[in-house]
């Protein structure tokens, strides 16, 4: 089994706005967010607001950046990596989903166009929230399945990044250009 990571930014927060909403979802959480302990997440302050590193055998994603954008009623954006697959993310504010991306939407089963659409990231949106030039994020929001077919596996989305384009771990790339670079002591 590969790795399943889950990061969570939840932007113009504090930390402990951050921790008392985690609390808050794992008391209401149902079985869509399995085994979410908040003691054992560990939080990062930014300038734009606060990073969570979500307990091992953490699994929230949509529904659980939902539960704590309603919360806060703050912009919530939660990063995975599915089993060493591919990266991904959902963003909400005030509970309202805002934006989807996934690199392979045809993971689980094929994909209708709606939801290719749907799940295929708006580099606009991101960067209007996070305030960063839209130029700087929108070659991370492309599929994987033109560049598999390509053998690009390698390829940079930008000169400056540490990871290729079918890489999982292309998520910290995306979200150091977010302003929330992943710094964890694993």
């Amino acid at each position: 089994m590969g790795l399943f990571l889950q990061n969570v930014i939840l932007l113009d927060c504090d930390e402990k706005t951050a921790k008392a909403a985690l609390k808050k979802a794992e008391q209401i959480s149902d079985s869509s967010m399995l085994e979410l302990v908040p003691e054992e997440c560990q939080f990062q302050q930014f300038p734009k607001g606060v990073s969570i590193l979500l307990n091992d055998h953490c699994c929230g994603y949509d529904a659980l950046a939902q539960l704590l954008s309603e919360t806060t009623m703050k912009p919530v954006m939660l990063l995975y990596i599915y089993d060493d697959d591919f990266w991904g993310y959902c963003f909400y504010d005030k509970g309202e989903v805002l934006d989807v991306f996934t690199p392979l939407p045809d993971y689980f089963e094929t994909a209708s166009e709606k939801d290719r659409r749907e799940s295929s990231g708006n580099s606009g949106i991101i960067a209007s929230y996070f305030d960063i030039e839209e130029d700087s994020i929108k070659n991370y929001l492309v599929s994987w399945e033109d560049l598999i077919m390509e053998d690009d596996f390698e390829a940079r989305a930008y000169a400056d990044d540490e990871c290729g384009q079918c890489d999982c771990w292309q998520m910290v790339d995306f979200m150091r250009k977010l302003g929330f670079p992943y710094e964890w002591d694993n």
